[in-house]
């Protein structure tokens, strides 16, 4: 079985290594965008990307707008939210996730690990429906 190609999206380049670094050891495909308008060039030719990993607050787009485009090229793809601002503090910026996948950056290499490993099987249980 292929791995699960995954899209990193932060504006942060330390943050982007290290995830990128993290989804290698773990043996996942990593795609790397910088900005909103990269990880739309990656997802249009990426067909096969199961999950993102998408920064909240970015520079230009915000993670919560670029999800809703993303969604639309890749509509199988989870989306896994991070920051490094709290929940609160998104909130007080008028950035709702609630409901969604979020993780606090920085993150544990072990809980990054489990929770992707979670949400690409709950994806592969969905696809698998009738």
């Amino acid at each position: 079985m292929k791995p699960a190609t995954i899209l990193i999206v932060d504006d942060d380049p330390p943050m982007r290594m290290l995830l990128e670094r993290y989804l290698t050891l773990f043996g996942y495909g990593a795609l790397v965008a910088a900005d909103g308008n990269e990880a739309l060039r990656i997802a249009g030719e990426n067909p096969e990307v199961g999950l993102i990993i998408l920064d909240v607050v970015m520079s230009g787009i915000s993670g919560q707008q670029l999800a809703e485009q993303l969604a639309i090229l890749l509509p199988n793809a989870r989306i896994l939210f991070c920051s490094g601002h709290p929940e609160t503090a998104l909130a007080r910026m008028g950035i709702d996730i609630e409901g969604a996948q979020f993780m606090q950056k920085p993150c544990r290499p072990l809980q990054l690990k489990q929770r992707l490993s979670e949400m690409l099987a709950e994806a592969e249980r969905c696809r698998s429906l009738p």
